[in-house]
């Protein structure tokens, strides 16, 4: 036995109620809180580092970009607490996260049960310059 629903009984598509603006009259956005690091250290070198238990996947890294600053390998796994030979990933930021610039490090393990993500911003590269001699007007 089959049953046919009449039109005019048939309630029919209903238009979802639009959500309530504020005061402002701008909609509302709602933002998951920044996750707080489980550990903040400065190294010897200067090496700010963070860890956060979040998943990678959180986090906007970009594995095929160096990092920016001054840094080796061995350092940044080093920094983050891990050992060069325990499959250590490194990555850069593609933009800001949770107050850390773009380019700073990502480093973390490679293997899916991952403990933590470390950010860590590499002290700056750079040299100084010799002065210029200084150069004689006859004006």
């Amino acid at each position: 036995m089959a049953f046919e629903v009449s039109a005019e009984l048939s309630p029919g598509p209903r238009k979802a109620a639009a959500p309530a603006l504020p005061a402002s009259g701008e909609p509302a956005v709602c933002e998951a809180p920044a996750p707080a690091p489980i550990r903040c250290l400065v190294t010897e070198s200067g090496m700010r580092v963070a860890c956060y238990a979040v998943p990678l996947e959180s986090v906007p890294a970009d594995f095929f970009a160096d990092p920016d600053g001054r840094w080796t390998f061995e350092e940044l796994a080093e920094a983050a607490g891990f050992g060069p030979n325990d499959g250590v990933a490194i990555g850069a930021l593609r933009e800001p996260f949770n107050g850390h610039p773009d380019g700073a490090a990502v480093v973390t393990l490679t293997a899916r049960t991952r403990p933590y993500v470390a950010i860590i911003e590499c002290p700056i590269a750079f040299a100084c310059a010799e002065p210029a001699a200084a150069a004689h007007s006859a004006a």
